[in-house]
């Protein structure tokens, strides 16, 4: 077979492929610094908007420094209300900012952010990124009393209490009584130990220890009185969700033997739709606490349902059942905080030692139910689950 003269297209054919690979490798290295530049000024965009959201954050907590009031002022402060905020500028040159709007939520504790990120500025921007999140807060808990209930008791009934055995309910910051002295916010003392829309029953020995200028027992309470004291359900929903992010989120009806996770514990009905009165039988619900705890739990125990509670426990916070509760005895331990049943399903009576026997120690402290031991977030904070990046400027 003749082959001559095929070493020249052979040549120039490689040729050819390698001029072509040379050129493209050549646009590739004039383009690469573009496209990384690019992609560094998105990421700075990013990092303006979501110091805007940092900053929405930051006025929401501090309003006294920012000047957003709750309820938001009308009208509202420039840089709150879509102004072009500076974050970073280099000899007089601007490197990039935010515009952020803080707008009212669908909730009384929710506010809507939107923010936007632009680098070099918003004029002439190289790049821009929106970040909108809701930012929500929790109820602030005033708690009047040890142990409050029937704040949602049925329409035309009230609550009834039984308390025996040989109980210390304590609302006095006195020293010297057992259980411990309690502990007031502001050097406020509580109107009364135990408050209740019905009655108290008593048995056995109890000891039930008036707060300064308050009382042991006030009976016939208005449900008024317990608003500051009832977690409405956007209250509740709010609180579901920071539970679920924390991995601390139960459904149905629970037994702990030892301590849950620290902070705010929720408990949900079965089905997860809030209890009410025309809850199904299977969405009633009792979260079974016994044992011998060596550690104390610290937080808010919320429960879509009813709270019983017995053997040597150790509790600090805010202990909340939607319906009843039922302690027979904490032995050497103890629940500092406040305890609230709404008694939202019915007015089955709470009880405290109802039996002769029993020595439950209960101890107003509010500081404990406010921040729930230096677990619960205080101020404003992303609301799980709203955080997200769109397009748009």
């Amino acid at each position: 077979m003749n082959q001559r003269g095929v070493a020249l297209p052979s040549a120039l054919l490689a040729l050819a492929i390698l001029s072509a690979l040379m050129v493209a490798f050549a646009m590739l290295a004039g383009s690469e610094p573009t496209i990384a530049n690019n992609h560094a000024q998105s990421a700075r965009a990013r990092a303006f908007a979501e110091s805007g959201v940092e900053r929405a954050i930051w006025a929401l907590s501090t309003p006294a420094a920012s000047g957003l009031t709750d309820p938001l002022p009308s009208p509202m402060p420039a840089a709150y209300a879509g102004g072009f905020t500076i974050v970073e500028s280099r000899n007089g040159a601007t490197l990039g900012g935010f515009r952020l709007t803080v707008a009212p939520g669908s909730k009384p504790t929710e506010r809507t952010v939107t923010s936007v990120g632009f680098t070099p500025d918003d004029v002439a921007p190289r790049a821009i990124r929106k970040i909108e999140v809701t930012l929500a807060k929790i109820k602030a808990f005033d708690p009047k009393c040890t142990i409050c209930l029937g704040g949602e008791s049925p329409p035309g009934t009230t609550s009834t209490l039984q308390v025996g055995g040989n109980a210390s309910i304590n609302g006095s910051n006195q020293t010297g009584n057992n259980p411990p002295a309690a502990s007031y916010c502001g050097g406020q003392a509580p109107p009364a130990t135990i408050m209740t829309t019905g009655t108290v029953l008593t048995n056995g020995n109890p000891q039930i220890i008036a707060p300064p200028g308050g009382g042991a027992i006030v009976t016939g309470a208005p449900r008024s009185d317990f608003d500051s004291l009832t977690l409405t359900d956007d209250d509740m929903a709010v609180l579901k969700s920071i539970a679920m992010s924390r991995g601390t989120y139960y459904r149905g009806s629970q037994t702990w033997e030892s301590p849950p996770p620290d902070g705010i514990v929720f408990v949900d009905t079965p089905s997860g739709n809030p209890l009410s009165l025309s809850s199904p039988s299977s969405d009633l619900i009792t979260v079974d606490i016994h044992g011998n705890w060596s550690s104390t739990w610290k937080g808010w125990l919320i429960v879509a349902g009813s709270i019983d509670i017995m053997g040597d426990i150790k509790m600090q916070g805010l202990i909340y059942a939607q319906n009843d509760i039922v302690i027979h005895g904490n032995g050497n331990g103890g629940i500092r905080g406040a305890i609230v049943a709404t008694n939202r399903r019915d007015t089955v009576a709470s009880q405290v030692d109802s039996e002769d026997i029993g020595n439950g120690r209960l101890t107003f402290d509010c500081p404990a139910v406010r921040d729930g031991g230096g677990t619960i977030p205080q101020g404003w904070f992303v609301k799980p689950g709203t955080y997200r990046e769109v397009s748009g400027s």
